[in-house]
């Protein structure tokens, strides 16, 4: 019986993070960089160990096609969003300046997922 449970219990642990992988991009800027896809968020990470949390607001993994997602600094007045592309193993990160409305953008390319 204790088998058992622990089996159970076990794979209720592993099974947590059924969507979770990790994208190991080049940025023009960075070199490498590492994007944690979960449940419901993408961990941005550089090499100089700074970084950025995006909340997923649109997810289409299940389907191999993308994950989509928002992160807002009231105290810059940024706002990014990051589009992760399956077909073309890329990710495109926007920003905008809040307060003139200026935008840029950059895409992260050769990425190679793991789960």
């Amino acid at each position: 019986m204790k088998k058992i449970l622990g089996i159970v219990v076990l794979g209720l642990l592993l099974s947590g993070n059924a969507y979770a992988e990790t994208w190991s991009c080049e940025n023009h800027r960075f070199g490498k960089v590492m994007y944690d896809v979960k449940d419901t968020e993408i961990v941005l990470s550089f090499p100089n160990n700074d970084g950025r949390t995006f909340k997923i607001t649109k997810d289409q993994r299940q389907y191999k096609i993308s994950v989509y997602g928002e992160f807002s600094n009231k105290q810059t007045n940024f706002d990014y969003d990051i589009y992760m592309d399956y077909g073309d193993k890329n990710v495109i990160v926007r920003t905008q300046d809040a307060l003139s409305g200026f935008s840029r953008s950059y895409t992260d390319k050769n990425c190679a997922i793991f789960n």
